[in-house]
């Protein structure tokens, strides 16, 4: 955990900081949104993207929120180039 700091120690103050899950504001009128991830990813776990998305969609149900998860690929989100092109 050292290379991106710790929740359960005093990081958390500073991660929550940078967070975009935590940093959503029900007062900010977000433009659409398309966000990506995959179902194979061994860095990110696919349910950041999940979360993010929800939370987006429970704080305004009219906001435009693309979510696309890649059933393939990896960390980079894609398996080939014409994954890649999407």
């Amino acid at each position: 955990m050292a290379e991106y700091g710790d929740p359960d120690t005093d990081d958390w103050e500073f991660l929550q900081a940078y967070s975009p899950y935590h940093n959503l504001d029900k007062s900010v009128d977000y433009p659409p949104i398309l966000v990506t991830t995959s179902t194979r990813d061994d860095r990110v776990h696919p349910a950041h993207a999940r979360k993010f998305v929800k939370k987006l969609w429970d704080m305004n149900g009219d906001l435009p929120v693309y979510y696309y998860e890649n059933i393939e690929g990896g960390h980079g989100g894609a398996a080939d180039a014409k994954q890649s092109a999407f």
